[in-house]
């Protein structure tokens, strides 16, 4: 049976290699005088875009939930929907932020009962992450291409997307600005402090040495021999580096989340700059290369374990007390 350092190794060999120049984010680019010409028609969104962003977010709910229409609203959030869409954001994307209203969903889906908003949230996220993003990551808008994602955030209702401080938000549902994208200088870096700046590029000169690292250890890898002590201490150095790198990128992707929480400042936060600028410098695309190395390299030793990957914790906690619902009991 293999292990994980074997698996690792396979999926280096045969996955993307990280690059660190190979970055973009429109977060820091000039503003532009109107919006996405491909999405909308001067302030509103274009009906058809609408239709069909809704209609792919109530099938897929529909086919697992009832009464989807009663307790679920939509919006479009983030960057796309500002005046800085035209700027070098790698793969267009559409953020789809949804909401719900608990007591009527679980009054329309008594078996949810016994499990907890957040839990819900996880387990429903798992699931359009896996079955949803891959059928809408290349979606065609009057001849522009966009990823769009669908994501049901805990701090979202049915009534407001306040609580998460989104940059603009566009309600679906409502058809209408639940907050409009602000006005921005023509240089926006020139909003953010010098300490952030620092930060980042501390942050930036540390994964260089680790992607340095790891190109370095590729290299003498496929000059050893298969089997020889320095290939094995080799590969257990390979391991190390691409652990750190994965520590390092959840640091900077997960922490995201401190700015759209309560108490956080939504897109201005520190947090989310962080990433912005991460994602501008190719940081975050070579650091997750590393880091879905490590994923797939753990699930394929899973799969070769237990038969198939096992859930993160946070999926195993709600599929657990779904299942432990009266309900599902019965």
């Amino acid at each position: 049976m293999a292990g994980y350092e074997f698996y690792l190794n396979r999926a280096m060999t045969q996955g993307p290699q990280p690059d660190i120049h190979s970055g973009a984010s429109g977060y820091f680019s000039t503003p532009q005088s109107g919006l996405d010409p491909h999405i909308f028609d001067g302030d509103h969104i274009k009906p058809d875009v609408r239709d069909h962003i809704l209609g792919v977010l109530n099938t897929y709910l529909d086919a697992h939930y009832q009464g989807v229409r009663t307790w679920c609203a939509a919006w479009l959030a983030g960057s796309g929907i500002s005046f800085q869409w035209a700027g070098d954001r790698g793969n267009g994307d559409l953020d789809v932020l949804f909401g719900i209203d608990f007591p009527k969903f679980y009054e329309m889906n008594p078996t949810y009962q016994g499990i907890s908003e957040t839990e819900f949230s996880d387990l429903l996220n798992h699931d359009l992450k896996n079955n949803l993003w891959p059928r809408t990551a290349q979606t065609d808008y009057h001849g522009q291409t966009y990823e769009v994602t669908y994501y049901l955030n805990p701090g979202t209702t049915s009534q407001s997307i306040a609580a998460i401080h989104p940059y603009a938000a566009y309600n679906l549902t409502r058809n209408g600005w639940d907050i409009r994208p602000p006005a921005l200088p023509e240089h926006p870096r020139s909003l953010y402090a010098k300490e952030w700046w620092d930060a980042v590029d501390a942050e930036k000169a540390h994964a260089g040495v680790l992607v340095d690292r790891y190109t370095k250890l590729r290299s003498m890898l496929a000059s050893a021999r298969p089997d020889s002590s320095t290939h094995k201490n080799l590969i257990t150095s390979q391991r190390i580096v691409v652990q750190q790198a994965k520590s390092l990128f959840d640091d900077i992707h997960l922490g995201r989340r401190v700015a759209f929480a309560p108490g956080g400042r939504g897109y201005g936060d520190y947090y989310n700059f962080r990433w912005q600028a991460h994602k501008e410098a190719g940081t975050v695309q070579a650091l997750s290369t590393l880091a879905t190395a490590d994923v797939e390299a753990r699930k394929a030793e899973e799969t070769d374990t237990y038969g198939a990957p096992l859930d993160d914790a946070a999926t195993a906690l709600a599929k657990a007390a779904l299942w432990n619902t009266p309900y599902r009991r019965s």
